[in-house]
């Protein structure tokens, strides 16, 4: 008896050759997720400011150098406490900003976004930390000296920075948390005693 083909249909016993099986295609599904959240939620005092273009404006430029709240929608309102540039929420579930439209700075909106990285436990808790890890973003958002750190008065005695302080700010800032993620836990001394000595070698230098 010859070979039966392997490619040949099976025979079934009593039904004769099988018939083919239609495939059917499958409807395409449509996976709908829905409108894409909004990226800021403002306050009644923004919306209704002089001031609510030049705030998002700033605000839309420095979340840039943070991907980490890509699909968050962030809460921005005025800080209205005498002597309070801005403050940020330690709230995971209700990240917020607060600013004075009148004093902002990029490095002041930096700061108060990087309180809702520490809300999540993204950055070390504490103001000098949170000083760190903004002058770390970018030179581009270091307009301004930080408020907790301490650094040189000749710093805090300049309008904006100029970019070369913006860029020394910054690199030391990296630096410094290398150093933390090597196991150094005096890194904000070091940052802070690396900022002088490298300001100090300038003017020695006549720079």
């Amino acid at each position: 008896m010859p070979a039966a083909s392997v490619l040949s249909p099976p025979i079934l016993p009593g039904r004769g050759r099988a018939r083919r099986r239609r495939i059917l295609a499958l409807e395409q599904l449509a996976l709908d997720f829905g409108p894409p959240r909004p990226r800021w939620s403002l306050s009644r005092l923004v919306e209704r400011s002089p001031h609510r273009g030049r705030i998002l404006e700033r605000v839309e430029f420095v979340r840039r150098f943070f991907p980490e709240i890509e699909g968050w929608t962030v809460r921005v309102g005025l800080a209205q406490k005498r002597g309070v540039l801005g403050w940020g929420s330690l709230d995971p579930e209700k990240p917020g900003i607060w600013v004075r439209p009148r004093r902002l700075s990029y490095f002041t909106i930096a700061h108060e976004l990087t309180h809702l990285l520490q809300a999540r436990g993204l950055v070390p808790r504490g103001e000098r930390a949170c000083d760190l890890w903004a002058l770390a973003r970018s030179p581009l958002l270091n307009d301004k000296p930080p408020g907790y750190l301490r650094v040189p008065p000749v710093l805090r005695r300049r309008g904006r920075l100029e970019t070369r302080l913006a860029k020394l700010l910054c690199e030391t800032a990296r630096g410094a948390i290398a150093a933390r993620d090597a196991g150094d836990r005096r890194y904000l001394v070091r940052f802070e005693h690396a900022v002088t000595a490298s300001l100090a070698a300038g003017a020695g230098h006549g720079g």
